[in-house]
Formats: C-alpha cells, structure tokens, sequence
C-alpha cells in the first residue's frame, strides 16, 4: 500500500489515478489527530474510504465518487484513512469497528466488525 504523510501527498491523494489493483489502496498518515474530508475532485475511479482512529479502529467508511466536489467527512476524529477501489471493503468483510496494524507498508486488518 502506498503511504502518503507529506503535505503534498496527502492534499494529492489518488487524484489523476486512472487504474488501481483490485489489492492496493494508499494509507493517509495525518500529522496529528484531525476530522478530515476528502472529496473525488480529479479523481477517475469510484472509492471507498475508511477513516482511522488514534486505536487503530475503523471509525467510519464511506464512498467517493469520481470527479465529484461533495466532502466527505469522518463522523469522529482520526489519525488515517484509507482509499481503495470502490467495494475493497465489502468484498473483504472489514467494517467498522474493525482494527488494524501497519508492518511496514502492508495494512493488516485484524478482527471482525461491529
């Protein structure tokens, strides 16, 4: 998985992206605890986006749409999130209330769902 922690990457994000391997995603590492917001503006595929807390707990997950400039904001205050193609999540069975664990750039998702 890629990471992006610098203010560029993390402003950029998977802008101008036009395939993305059904398996990778890129992980947000914020500089400090934030609610924050993305939105799908230069964005050409559909998303999922799960936003991260400083426990390593999945707080919300939502959807960005290709191209478009709604915000999509967490409901609570995260630490990461991450953006895969739109479903990653589903097909994998990880929701929130799930945790993970970063090993190098490999995200672990551990446990079940709420």
């Amino acid at each position: 998985m890629d990471t992006a922690e610098t203010p560029e990457m993390l402003a950029k994000g998977l802008m101008w992206v036009k395939e993305l391997p059904k398996d990778r995603g890129m992980l947000f590492k914020f500089p400090h605890q934030l609610q924050p917001s993305f939105w799908g503006k230069n964005t050409y595929l559909p998303l999922d986006i799960a936003f991260i807390n400083s426990q390593g707990k999945i707080v919300d997950i939502n959807q960005i749409t290709p191209m478009s400039t709604r915000m999509i904001t967490s409901k609570d205050v995260c630490s990461m999130a991450i953006e895969t193609n739109a479903g990653f999540f589903k097909d994998n069975n990880i929701g929130v209330g799930q945790k993970i664990e970063i090993n190098g750039n490999e995200v672990i998702f551990k446990g079940t769902h709420a």
